[in-house]
């Protein structure tokens, strides 16, 4: 298994994620959405295709930050290429995700059973 150091980059309303979402990652992760994803009338991006490891931990971390946006009358919204972990964590969490940045689209059917 490939461990990659978690790292985290604001670029413009984007978030990227990347590498292994481990304890660190998790607090980095929270504060930054807690920062950027909470701006009345703002949207943030979460990219997280370059994730390789995607703990229950880390899915409660995102699934608070949509609410917190919805709360706050922001939106957050994720973002996981067809066929990488984040997308299949997130398919079988049936969390909402888009399959690139320019998406905005409803994410695939999932063929897993809710």
């Amino acid at each position: 298994m490939l461990d990659r150091t978690f790292q985290a980059e604001l670029v413009g309303e984007t978030l990227v994620v990347s590498g292994d979402v481990d304890d660190y990652g998790i607090i980095t992760m929270r504060n930054l959405l807690a920062e950027h994803g909470t701006r009345p009338g703002g949207r943030l991006l979460v990219e997280l295709s370059g994730v390789d490891y995607l703990p229950s931990v880390a899915v409660g971390v995102l699934t608070k930050a949509i609410s917190a946006a919805d709360r706050s009358g922001s939106e957050v919204h994720l973002v996981a290429r067809r066929g990488s972990v984040a997308q299949r964590v997130l398919m079988v969490c049936a969390l909402p995700y888009r399959e690139s940045v320019d998406d905005e689209s409803d994410p695939p059917e999932s063929d897993v059973p809710a």
